[in-house]
């Protein structure tokens, strides 16, 4: 089975994902990492995004792992270097959604995701794991937050990789990320039509997960 959590950058997805596929006993995935380790492929290659035939390069040369060993974690190993904390540095989330919006990307990408959860009970957190990736998931959810409490939160993951960005700074990037990742042609980040919407601005951490676990709840019993 597979659980989606869509969402912009900063509402609280990967938290929320990891506590309730704990709480399941489900395999954690976070997809949204995935594009940021082939961000960070690019940027070291130093990769023109609108060169067809670099991409084509890179992606053919990228040897990118899903370490799924730790039961409520995943680790990403490119050409088999750790990199998980690596991809969350400032340079990669400002250049994430441009990689993003590439479509050999998002093809390999998707095409890597579904195969992944073939087999197992995932929690799934991404921007079109509900609307593209699994459209048929039993259970979708839809994390929206404020902007000052998704800079806040983006502000902690920064000072944990020790990089001190203003906040002010990071407002900025988070709306002008939601209007590109929105408007894209391709795989747009959107709220799937039939997915549970919770704001969690004001929500407690245990709050929202306890909202997600109650809905699931409340529908396998009706099914």
């Amino acid at each position: 089975m597979v659980i989606t959590i869509d969402g912009a950058a900063g509402v609280g997805k990967t938290s929320t994902a990891k506590e309730v596929a704990k709480k399941l006993g489900f395999q954690y995935f976070d997809t949204g990492s995935m594009y940021r380790a082939v961000t960070l492929h690019f940027l070291e290659k130093k990769v023109d995004f609108f060169s067809d035939s670099e991409i084509e390069k890179a992606l053919d040369t990228m040897e990118l792992k899903i370490d799924f060993s730790e039961k409520n974690n995943m680790k990403l190993l490119l050409d088999g270097i750790d990199i998980s904390l690596k991809i969350r540095n400032h340079n990669v989330t400002k250049n994430v959604s441009a990689v993003s919006a590439i479509k050999s990307v998002r093809t390999l990408m998707v095409n890597i995701q579904r195969s992944v959860t073939e087999n197992g009970n995932f929690v799934v957190e991404g921007r079109d794991i509900g609307t593209v990736v699994f459209p048929d998931a039993k259970h979708k959810f839809f994390l929206e937050a404020d902007y000052d409490a998704r800079a806040k939160r983006r502000m902690a993951d920064f000072i944990k990789i020790n990089e001190v960005i203003n906040i002010n700074e990071i407002k900025k990037d988070l709306i002008e990320r939601d209007k590109y990742d929105s408007n894209r042609k391709l795989s747009p980040l959107k709220k799937p039509t039939d997915a549970i919407s919770i704001n969690t601005s004001h929500c407690s951490f245990e709050e929202q997960v306890i909202q997600i676990l109650k809905h699931i709840e409340s529908k396998d019993e009706r099914n």
